[in-house]
């Protein structure tokens, strides 16, 4: 062999064993170094009764060159960041492709907030691990709510299967302590029926409590009046804002008010976007009334949208509510699957429905 020959065959060698080494480096970095894929979860409630199932849905995103194998575990979390469930998903990702998993998780049998997340997860980034906080609530009544009848007029079909169910209904007007209203209430009060203005006084003077639930602007028919009244000589009026709210905290110093409920900060409700306020602000005109804001909006705290009226002299109380409960406290309404938009049951909403009766009912009237 001639030796230009030889030299070239030696060349060829070089290049291919320093080629061999690249791609064996390249494959090691590729195996080893960064992230192979991130982990997204869908939307979906936040509250949620004990031993029912979380429906969500799992996105596997592959940000590398080439296929991936992967085995991921999810975990559920207590507060103390102990581990209360898990489950491990296998899955094959093509290149650069996207992956969706429905995943079904059992809520604890236990209340508190609960925490899903990855377990093991060394081949993500950990700024971008997943994390999704939700509430499992058993609602139930004080033993004060025990004592209490509530009465709410034929028409509000919703409100008097709740009272039926949770055994809080007046067997007639004559045993209540607590009269309930909402959204066909409200309606027929604006359109100015004197049967409802009638049926609200007498309350009144029978020193019980007057609660509207989803009070607003408008009701079952629109109204055009800038001011309503209300008992006691008081006007309301409703100012339009940018957005409903979600977020509402109620207010500290009354402990019926938070029965059975983890913090006195709500975030957001089941369905409906998870708002729980509407866009719309309370103002109110008139004197010999003490107004009692129970509740505050977590973006705007200046914003009341519970609140207590009561009259310096003369009986009975008032309780204005804006908070959207309608939908929200018939466990009926849980549907298959997430639907953002249409409300749903909450067990938070019916937590704090039962709490509003409760506050509402003087210790003299429970003798």
């Amino acid at each position: 062999m001639c030796f230009s020959c030889l030299k070239w065959a030696l060349l060829v060698a070089v290049f291919g064993f320093a080629s061999a080494l690249f791609c064996r480096a390249s494959e090691d970095q590729s195996d080893f170094n960064g992230p192979k894929y991130v982990v997204t979860f869908g939307m979906g409630y936040t509250d949620f009764l004990p031993g029912s199932l979380i429906r969500m849905e799992v996105r596997f995103k592959n940000i590398t060159q080439h296929a991936e194998t992967v085995t991921q575990e999810f975990v559920v979390l207590d507060k103390d960041r102990l581990v209360v469930w898990k489950t491990v998903i296998n899955l094959e990702l093509g290149e650069e492709g996207n992956v969706k998993i429905p995943l079904l998780i059992p809520v604890p049998k236990t209340a508190g907030i609960f925490t899903l997340t990855l377990g093991h997860a060394d081949e993500i980034q950990k700024e971008l691990i997943p994390s999704f906080e939700f509430n499992v609530i058993r609602p139930q009544k004080s033993s004060r709510l025990s004592k209490i009848l509530v009465y709410s007029p034929a028409y509000e079909e919703n409100l008097n299967l709740f009272l039926k169910t949770w055994e809080i209904k007046a067997p007639n007007y004559s045993w209540a302590q607590v009269l309930l209203l909402g959204k066909e209430g409200w309606a027929h009060y604006i359109a100015g029926e004197p049967e409802i203005s009638q049926l609200i006084s007498r309350s009144l003077r029978r020193e019980m409590s007057v609660i509207f639930l989803d009070f607003g602007s408008s009701g079952r028919d629109q109204t055009t009046q800038s001011k309503i009244f209300l008992p006691f000589d008081v006007k309301v009026s409703f100012s339009k804002l940018k957005s409903p709210e979600r977020v509402f905290i109620l207010k500290g110093g009354y402990p019926e008010l938070t029965y059975g409920l983890a913090t006195s900060r709500v975030d957001e409700w089941n369905g409906s976007d998870g708002f729980t306020v509407p866009d719309e602000e309370m103002r109110f005109e008139g004197k010999g009334v003490r107004i009692n804001a129970l509740a505050t909006c977590g973006v705007n705290p200046i914003r009341f949208p519970l609140v207590e009226v009561i009259p310096v002299s003369g009986k009975g109380k008032l309780y204005l509510c804006q908070l959207s409960t309608e939908g929200r406290i018939d466990e009926t309404i849980q549907p298959a699957r997430y639907e953002r938009e249409i409300p749903v049951y909450d067990p938070v909403a019916v937590q704090l429905l039962l709490n509003l009766i409760s506050v509402s009912v003087g210790d003299d009237l429970l003798k």
